[in-house]
């Protein structure tokens, strides 16, 4: 049951990320402002939460684990929209396995959890597959998107053992409720900037018009990490991330429904011998997250 329930997190995300790659590459022109109105949007999953329990005031420093959490997911939203800007959306997602590298060292020294060998060797091939998406073999370099990516992914794994570490002492409404408060008023720190100021004024009409998209992508991402944060409760720290690997197959099958509906709005190549490359590699990946499964 609660494997099914992790597996919620990447198909809901995937519909996120689409929607991601939508606001970055036509609607805003600065990320920052992009990143500020994405995340004061969050505040939209408080009311939520209460239909599962009421929230509490947890310990300082479960405070504190929260409140660093909320940075991260605030900062990492920075290099993950430049990723969306140069290269494809599935890919990209895709590339939030790179954080495997250091996810299994994390979990162990955090909160102590040890798997299999046959199971570390399926974060490998999820792994590879990642390293193979992005390599130009004719011009021998990674994407850029590598880069940030690698960087988000770090930041993201940080994220996911400080959650399993406070929920180690907290209900998963408080840690979502704090988290969301918690960024939304980073989020505020942005204004003080003049230049980030006066493009978040003047994009406002942007996302005034957009607020419908904005607030569903909200509630497709909360719901998403709400089921991560469930599943987090009963399942291992790198069983959870390994189910979140598939959300780059999610994303490209939304990519090619989408794009028979709507036509080519959305950042995804969809050409022959591209989607090939990438089913061999999801593929791939799937077998990484049998193995860690298993």
């Amino acid at each position: 049951m609660y494997v099914l329930i992790a597996f919620l997190t990447p198909f809901l995300h995937a519909l996120s990320c689409i929607l991601d790659a939508h606001f970055s590459n036509n609607i805003f022109k600065k990320i920052p402002s992009l990143v500020f109105y994405a995340t004061i949007s969050n505040i939209v999953i408080i009311p939520f939460l209460f239909f599962f329990g009421m929230p509490v005031v947890p310990s300082l420093d479960i405070l504190a684990v929260l409140f660093i959490i909320a940075l991260i997911e605030v900062c990492y939203q920075i290099p993950y929209y430049h990723a969306l800007r140069n290269i494809d959306t599935s890919i990209v997602v895709a590339l939030f396995a790179l954080g495997e590298i250091t996810l299994p060292i994390l979990a162990y020294f955090i909160v102590g959890e040890k798997l299999h060998l046959a199971q570390y060797i399926g974060f490998g091939i999820i792994l590879l597959s990642t390293f193979g998406l992005n390599f130009d073999s004719k011009k021998f370099k990674l994407n850029i998107a590598f880069v940030l990516m690698l960087l988000v992914s770090v930041l993201l794994s940080l994220s996911a053992v400080l959650s399993k570490y406070s929920l180690q002492s907290v209900d998963f409404v408080t840690v979502v409720f704090w988290i969301a408060l918690f960024a939304t008023l980073i989020s505020l720190f942005l204004l003080i900037v003049p230049q980030y100021r006066s493009d978040i004024i003047s994009t406002f009409p942007q996302y005034k018009k957009k607020i419908k998209l904005f607030l569903s992508n909200e509630l497709l991402n909360q719901a998403g990490s709400l089921a991560a944060t469930i599943a987090l409760a009963y399942l291992p720290v790198l069983v959870v991330e390994a189910v979140g690997s598939s959300q780059s197959i999610f994303t490209l099958l939304l990519g090619f429904v989408l794009y028979k509906i709507f036509g080519n709005r959305f950042k995804e190549n969809l050409a022959r011998h591209d989607v090939i490359k990438k089913i061999i590699s999801f593929t791939l990946i799937i077998i990484g997250i049998y193995m860690v499964l298993r």
